[in-house]
């Protein structure tokens, strides 16, 4: 095949003075050997074309530029294998030096994951959860530990978003727990009186701030009551009720039916032969009313009853029955605010 041949490009070439897409050309036409012979003759073409006085033979001065030529190629072969010896060496070392560089990426990201993932385990430890059962009402609640309880109108239960070392919570009001045995840790519920230690038991608690009493009442199991401060410790028994008197600092053991402590989670209202003083309070929360005791003799007046899920003027209706009390339920009226306030009930002799 007949190539198109630039003579200026090869005397260039030959004199050193060409670039690299030259050089490219220049070497395309001088591969192969066969075709030396067609490239003289159009070599000789040109080189009449350029000089009419030479004194050496047009061959022998076409063969010395075809020598320059082909000594140029070799040489520009050479610097390119050199340039592509260099250039893979220092592919090879920077290979090599990019694999300790991406192991410590990979080291350092995942240090950075690890530290990201224990400091957010970290504060998930130190977290803590309140919850609380607003006034008339009662909530179920589950802890971290599979353990479950219910809380009573107006009680807040605190505890942490993760078991760790200790299961500990802290309650205010009244609760029941079933909690979940568990052989390497204690559970610990503690309230303003006193702690309860237990090991996997059903026992009911009332710890009211507003109250002049605190007891437990243990329905199964075994637990320790330890008071705050070294002042007592006592184990219960199942059927057991024990009362820590505010005002007195006395502690009282009273064997109970402990189904009727524990029967306010079922939605039971239980009176058992008490004096009207003391279940006010329970009357108060369970109904979310204030109760107001205008003559302070009915205090005295002692109840037996059980009700399920009856309004408030039902349950006044059959005390006012069997004592000579009569009561009234003022309106609810709002404050400035137009938030409804508490219905006010007053109870006096007949």
């Amino acid at each position: 095949m007949k190539k198109n041949i630039d003579h200026k490009i090869l005397i260039n070439f030959a004199k050193g003075k060409y670039s690299y897409n030259d050089y490219l050309k220049v070497k395309e036409w001088f591969t192969h050997i066969e075709e030396n012979y067609a490239v003289k003759q159009q070599l000789l073409t040109h080189w009449d074309e350029l000089s009419d006085n030479i004194d050496e033979t047009k061959d022998e001065q076409l063969q010395h530029i075809f020598d320059k030529i082909q000594h140029g190629i070799l040489l520009e072969e050479k610097k390119s294998s050199k340039n592509n010896f260099v250039w893979n060496y220092y592919r090879t070392a920077a290979a090599i030096l990019l694999i300790p560089v991406l192991a410590f990426s990979l080291w350092y990201y995942a240090k950075s994951i690890s530290s990201k993932l224990t400091a957010e385990t970290e504060q998930i430890e130190q977290a803590w959860v309140e919850i609380s059962a607003p006034d008339g009402a009662k909530v179920q609640f589950s802890l971290p530990d599979g353990s479950i309880g219910w809380l009573n109108s107006g009680a807040k239960l605190k505890y942490p978003a993760l078991f760790k070392h200790q299961r500990k919570v802290e309650l205010t009001g009244e609760a029941y727990f079933e909690v979940k045995h568990k052989d390497d840790t204690d559970f610990v519920v503690s309230v303003p009186d006193f702690d309860i230690k237990v090991l996997g038991t059903k026992f009911n608690i009332s710890a009211y701030s507003g109250d002049s009493f605190s007891d437990v009442v243990l329905k199964e199991g075994k637990v320790e009551i330890i008071g705050k401060a070294g002042i007592f410790s006592h184990t219960l028994a199942p059927g057991e009720k024990i009362a820590f008197n505010r005002e007195t600092k006395s502690l009282n053991l009273y064997s109970v039916d402990a189904e009727r402590f524990t029967a306010w989670k079922d939605g039971y209202l239980i009176i058992e032969n008490e004096y009207l003083g003391q279940i006010i309070g329970r009357l108060e929360r369970w109904y979310n009313v204030d109760i107001n005791i205008k003559d302070k003799e009915v205090m005295n007046y002692r109840y037996k009853a059980t009700f399920k899920d009856e309004p408030l003027e039902e349950v006044l209706r059959l005390l006012s029955k069997s004592t000579p009390i009569k009561y009234s339920i003022e309106k609810r009226e709002t404050d400035s605010s137009g938030v409804f306030q508490k219905r006010m009930v007053t109870i006096q002799s007949k």
